[in-house]
């Protein structure tokens, strides 16, 4: 099975710009849009890492699925 670094890496570099987003928004409330851009970044990232373990899942899945088939028919004669 590979190993899911990126994936990892996503969700935390995510988690990152959120939480620092949102340091930056309560610590500085005036005009400055830098903390609700920071949070927008931490959803996209961790958005694109769900995306990217669900193909990873997708790809398994359909793996698991080809290797079932010729057993699945040689049950049936």
């Amino acid at each position: 099975m590979k190993n899911r670094t990126i994936e990892k890496m996503l969700y935390k570099a995510a988690a990152l710009l959120a939480v620092v987003g949102i340091v930056l928004r309560l610590l500085q409330p005036a005009e400055n849009y830098l903390g609700l851009y920071l949070i927008l970044a931490g959803h996209i990232l961790g958005v694109a890492g769900i995306l990217m373990y669900m193909k990873y899942a997708n790809e398994i899945e359909q793996e698991r699925q080809t290797t079932r088939e010729p057993v699945q028919q040689l049950q049936k004669k």
